[in-house]
C-alpha cells in the first residue's frame, strides 16, 4: 500500500507567511527603486530570507510581479464582494457593493498597481503582470454585470456587455486613479462613482 502524503498545517502556514513577506518586500522595493533596479538579493534582504528562499517560495523577478498581480485579484475584500453580490437581489445595492469593494482594494493595493501600470511600457515582464491584474479586475466585473442582468431592474436596452463596460468605466483602475488624482478622498470618490454608475445603469 502506498503511503499517504502528510501535509503539515503548521509548515504550510509558515510557507505562506514566508511567501507573503517576500511578495510584500518586493512590492515595496519595486515601488521605491523601480523594477529594473531591484535585485532578487535585495528582495531577500528586505524579507529577511536567503536568496534561494525567494526562488523556491515565489520565483525570480517576473514571478514576483505575477504574484503581486494574483494576490491583488485574490484580495479577501474582493472575494467577499463576490459572495455578497451573488446573494443580493437589489441592483442598487450591488452597485454600492462594487464601489465599496473596489475602492478598498485599490486603497490597499495602490502601491502594487502603481508599480505595474506606471512601468508596463518599460519592461515586458511588468506588462505581462499588469495584463494579469487588469484581466482579473475585468473578469470580476464581468461576473457582476451578469448578476445585474440576472437580477433585472436596469435601464432598458442594456446588454450584459454594455453593463460590463459601464462597470469598468466607473470602477476600473483608471476611474479610481483619476478621481484620486483630483485630490478626492476615497470616500468622496466612491460615493461619486457609485452615484454616476447608478445613473448610467438604473432607470
Amino acid at each position: 500500500m502506498a503511503e499517504r502524503g502528510y501535509r503539515s498545517p503548521v509548515r504550510e502556514k509558515h510557507a505562506e507567511d514566508t511567501r507573503r513577506t517576500i511578495v510584500e518586500a518586493a512590492a515595496a522595493l519595486f515601488a521605491e527603486r523601480g523594477y529594473g533596479r531591484t535585485s532578487v538579493a535585495a528582495v531577500a534582504a528586505a524579507a529577511g530570507v536567503a536568496v534561494n528562499t525567494v526562488y523556491t517560495s515565489v520565483g525570480g523577478k517576473p514571478a514576483l510581479l505575477i504574484a503581486l498581480a494574483e494576490d491583488g485579484i485574490a484580495d479577501e475584500i474582493a472575494v467577499e464582494m463576490d459572495g455578497r453580490v451573488a446573494a443580493s437581489t437589489d441592483p442598487r445595492e450591488i452597485i454600492g457593493l462594487v464601489a465599496d469593494a473596489t475602492g478598498r482594494v485599490r486603497r490597499r493595493r495602490q502601491q502594487t498597481l502603481a508599480v505595474l501600470l506606471d512601468n508596463r511600457d518599460a519592461d515586458p515582464n511588468v506588462a505581462a503582470a499588469a495584463d494579469v491584474a487588469v484581466k482579473g479586475i475585468r473578469d470580476r466585473l464581468a461576473v457582476v454585470a451578469a448578476r445585474l442582468v440576472e437580477v433585472g431592474g436596469l435601464r432598458e436596452g442594456l446588454s450584459r456587455k454594455k453593463v460590463e463596460q459601464i462597470l469598468w468605466f466607473f470602477f476600473g483602475i483608471e476611474a479610481w486613479r483619476t478621481a484620486r488624482g483630483f485630490g478626492w478622498s476615497w470616500s468622496e470618490a466612491g460615493s461619486w462613482l457609485a452615484e454616476q454608475a447608478g445613473r448610467a445603469l438604473l432607470p
